[in-house]
């Protein structure tokens, strides 16, 4: 029921206007009355009407002067004007102080009760908006962790579409308190060993307990914000308000690792990278962080590396980028030796051209061994059953004494990985996947592929398929499609195909801004951008 106000000087008019209209058939209820306006300022805060019935001439406070203190009060009071004839100039006064309408005296029942179920349906509406207001800003309070996620790993990635003044107002939005004159980014890992075996679910939990730890270590010495990354690190980026704060970075993240053995009985490894003063090259500190990160390899888990202490080359300076690492797993996914080769070759090719020195050759050499144990462990292979020593096969690259004896060693590794896998996989799940994969490199141009039809062709029920893929693969049956996709398009690319759409649509895209995200996403530019480069 909507609760209505009579505010009307005349006593018997109140009267009148009460029992002239069924109001609670209506759909209303008479909440009170006022004979005038001050009156009527009383009877609001006592009763809280919906919709007040207000004539303008009246003493002490006339309707204008009621309608005025009302809206100065901010208050939504839906307002009807009852106005006799020669009052007419009042009432519209009174409409441009924002009342719903005005009726003129003598009242007509029709045109008060089409006055009040019009009113009726713009409160309802304005409810229903409200409750739908409330539920998004619910919503938005629910996401808020996820989205400052995000945009803290936009931040990582270099991605800032914003201007500085843009993106201290995003930052405020999401409440992150990270603005200061230096920057630095430090990247935590969890040491996992075959003795530290976790589901994916119970992984999440320990990183969680991890971020907890780092945000109570660093709350109070400096700005920070935290995020997970996609390679399953937790990313702090730190704020300071000088430079020399950097001293004790690393005893800092000593102190976390510290706590993290202490509490939760593991270990992690730390890498910090260099500070910088402008937010926008968080990102090169980022990149700094993962590379003293992957030093973990030669130097041992459980500690603190800092950048600057392992490599005095850029991180920019990497001779195997991220996109030669994704496509020798994808060579080695679908089981192609000959194609793993070649690539192997093409990076060496590379290497010799650039006469490294020998610490470069040696972390492009560890990056490659990492990516062959990582194909091994997602396929699920036993390390120690392919390569029998373990303990010394990083540190074996030290002891040799030409490119030439390393770029052999390396493809050695690949082919014995590859061969392993081949000869292990042809369990009956094994096969399925293999029949999933040869599905997918057949059908991959059709945009209406679904797992549903692959599922189908391989006998198999949806969700059984679904999980048998992503235990013997380490992916998705999604991403493993995208992925095929992505390669295929670089190839028309790289043989001179130029049409983005046309492109878009011969891998399975029909949209081709969607398909522009994906290949930005999978080669860190959009595919205008790589059909420049391939021009120049």
């Amino acid at each position: 029921m909507l609760k209505v106000l009579i505010v009307d000087d005349e006593y018997y008019f109140r009267q009148a206007l009460k029992v002239s209209l069924p109001w609670n058939d209506l759909g209303f209820e008479i909440c009170g009355e006022a004979k005038n306006g001050k009156e009527a300022l009383e009877k609001i805060h006592e009763t809280n009407p919906d919709i007040a019935l207000v004539d303008i001439n009246m003493p002490v406070m006339d309707g204008l002067e009621f309608i005025k203190c009302i809206r100065e009060q901010g208050n939504e009071l839906k307002i009807v004007i009852l106005t006799g004839q020669s009052e007419f100039t009042y009432a519209k006064q009174a409409v441009q102080l924002g009342t719903y309408n005005y009726i003129l005296k003598p009242i007509d029942e029709n045109e008060i009760k089409n006055t009040l179920f019009e009113i009726k349906g713009l409160i309802e509406s304005e409810q229903s908006i409200k409750l739908e207001m409330d539920d998004l800003r619910r919503q938005v309070r629910e996401y808020m962790p996820v989205l400052r996620d995000r945009f803290l790993n936009e931040i990582l990635q270099g991605n800032l579409p914003f201007d500085s003044n843009e993106l201290v107002q995003k930052m405020e939005y999401l409440n992150m308190t990270l603005i200061s004159p230096y920057y630095l980014s430090v990247v935590i890992e969890i040491d996992r060993n075959e003795e530290l075996q976790w589901l994916e679910n119970e992984l999440e939990i320990w990183k969680f307990a991890v971020s907890n730890i780092a945000a109570d270590m660093v709350l109070g010495k400096c700005e920070y914000a935290i995020c997970h990354d996609h390679n399953d690190c937790i990313c702090v980026v730190l704020g300071f308000m000088d430079s020399e704060s950097f001293d004790t970075i690393e005893a800092l993240c000593d102190g976390i690792r510290h706590a993290v053995h202490k509490y939760l009985k593991f270990t992690v490894t730390i890498g910090i990278g260099n500070i910088y003063k402008d937010i926008a090259d968080v990102s090169i500190s980022y990149k700094e962080a993962l590379f003293a990160l992957k030093n973990r390899l030669i130097l041992g888990g459980n500690r603190v590396i800092l950048h600057n202490m392992v490599s005095e080359i850029r991180i920019m300076g990497t001779l195997f980028s991220v996109e030669q690492r994704s496509q020798l797993l994808m060579s080695m996914r679908i089981g192609n030796a000959m194609e793993t080769e070649k690539r192997l070759t093409d990076i060496f090719t590379l290497i010799r051209s650039k006469n490294v020195n020998v610490d470069m050759l040696f972390v492009t050499s560890v990056e490659m061994v990492s990516t062959c144990l990582e194909y091994l462990t997602e396929t699920g292979q036993s390390i120690k059953e392919v390569f029998m020593d373990t303990d010394h096969l990083l540190t074996a690259i030290q002891d040799m004494n030409s490119i030439d004896q390393i770029e052999n060693w390396i493809k050695d590794i690949f082919a014995n990985a590859v061969q392993h896998v081949q000869k292990n996989k042809y369990s009956k799940s094994a096969k399925v996947v293999e029949d999933v994969k040869n599905y997918i490199q057949r059908h991959y141009f059709n945009e209406e592929l679904k797992i549903d039809d692959i599922a189908k062709h391989v006998y198999t029920n949806y969700s059984h398929l679904c999980f048998v893929f992503k235990k013997e693969t380490g992916i998705t049956i999604n991403d493993f499609l995208t992925e095929v996709r992505m390669y295929k398009a670089k190839e028309l690319f790289d043989n001179g195909d130029q049409l983005i759409q046309i492109v878009a649509n011969k891998v399975g895209y029909a949209d081709a801004n969607y398909f522009g995200k994906c290949f930005k996403k999978y080669f860190g530019m959009p595919p205008s951008k790589y059909i420049e480069n391939i021009k120049w």
